[in-house]
């Protein structure tokens, strides 16, 4: 059985903007944390006022801990112990980043934003020792998706419903899951999917729905 390649697309991994450094919110949370601003992930929930303030778009800004949840699903579910996915993710300033199938990330999110500030720095975890758990690469979004003549499958609330499909064409291809809390996929990277699957027509969180294709899949080739 060939391996799916998983892409979480369009994470929001960023460390807090120099220019909200200052603001209130940011600065309250690094005396708690005591940490620098310079060392602390951007996260909606508790720097919202600080991208208010400067009038940023936070559809798709400030949740790392969508990312977080998706590896712990990923890395922990039965088909990676399988040996049948590669995880990868793409950040919203279009980095490209090969996540270890031994990787496990930190349960506690504070473990995995220090993690996360490192790869940002460094460009790999960990920066210097073996193995390499998770690593930046120097390819585009394109390159990485549709290596070997892959084709693309992509997971969305307006599409094929999945199980009208032969889910087991998935394997040997790419899987798209979305890394962010709400809208569409960016436009170019639309314009990379050749199909669409659809598990509800209600709206999920991205690790819901990454559970249930994932669960799918896995009982595709266990009957």
């Amino acid at each position: 059985m060939k391996k799916i390649r998983i892409v979480i697309v369009e994470a929001s991994i960023e460390k807090v903007p120099k220019d909200l450094h200052k603001h209130p919110a940011i600065q309250n949370d690094a005396k708690r944390r005591r940490r620098s601003p310079d060392k602390i992930l951007l996260y909606l929930p508790i720097h919202y006022t600080a991208l208010l303030s400067k009038g940023i778009n936070t559809t798709k800004r400030g949740r790392p801990d969508i990312l977080h949840r998706l590896l712990l699903l990923i890395q922990d579910h039965p088909l990676n112990k399988m040996g049948l996915i590669e995880t990868y993710f793409h950040t919203t300033n279009d980095e490209i980043y090969w996540v270890n199938p031994e990787t496990r990330p930190p349960i506690h999110f504070y473990g995995f934003e220090g993690l996360m500030i490192q790869l940002i720095e460094k460009g790999r975890i960990p920066p210097e020792k073996e193995p390499t758990l998770i690593k930046r690469l120097d390819l585009t979004l394109e390159e990485l998706v549709r290596e070997g003549d892959r084709e693309v499958y992509a997971l969305e609330k307006e599409g094929i419903e999945i199980w009208k499909t032969d889910i087991k064409k998935i394997f040997g291809n790419t899987l798209l899951i979305g890394g962010f809390q709400e809208g569409e996929y960016r436009r170019d990277i639309a314009d990379l999917i050749d199909y669409r699957l659809s598990l509800t027509k209600e709206t999920l969180k991205a690790s819901t729905a990454a559970c249930m294709a994932l669960t799918m899949l896995y009982q595709s080739i266990r009957i």
